[in-house]
């Protein structure tokens, strides 16, 4: 069978990330790392550092920010080895329609201000979420094709930074 456009032969690439930001803070993150104790609360899967692997979104989420904060969008790359990250303790959802009830649970769970998100365990959240992107969550309603990973504890932080490409991109 032929196709018309096939993909590279499968060889466990490494997962391209994005995180859309200022070019202010990408580069503090870029020189002295991600600080997980100044990100976020009230976020889809709770406090962490968000990712995505789009980078048409991560450009989007820094133009946001941009707006929101002042400073110029920019985004920082990072290439993460798929059998390091298969090591952590992760949660995955698929599905981010109006029924996926585990899925808004989590996200009502999190945007409500709740603290972590594992009922055991000895840490209150897993290292990595796995998602859609909540667009209007009081509605249910996700981003269609637009995914977020995000990173909760300190192990997965440190696979996150040793997998950086480089410096800031500005948009």
């Amino acid at each position: 069978m032929a196709f018309a456009f096939p993909p590279a032969a499968w060889a466990n690439q490494d997962l391209e990330l994005y995180h859309g930001t200022t070019l202010k803070a990408a580069n503090a993150i870029a020189s002295q790392g991600i600080a997980l104790p100044l990100c976020s609360s009230l976020t889809d899967f709770g406090k962490g550092f968000y990712t995505t692997t789009l980078q048409r979104q991560a450009i989007t989420w820094a133009y946001t920010r941009a707006a929101i904060v002042g400073g110029k969008p920019a985004y920082l790359s990072y290439r993460v080895n798929r059998d390091a990250l298969s090591g952590l303790e992760t949660l995955f959802f698929v599905r981010g329609s109006f029924d996926a009830d585990d899925y808004w649970s989590l996200v009502f769970h999190c945007r409500s201000g709740n603290p972590g998100h594992r009922s055991a365990g000895p840490l209150p959240f897993y290292d990595v979420v796995v998602g859609p992107v909540a667009a209007f969550w009081q509605q249910r309603l996700a981003i269609q094709d637009v995914d977020q990973v995000s990173f909760h504890t300190q192990i997965g932080i440190d696979l996150l930074s040793e997998s950086i490409k480089g410096g800031p991109v500005i948009c």
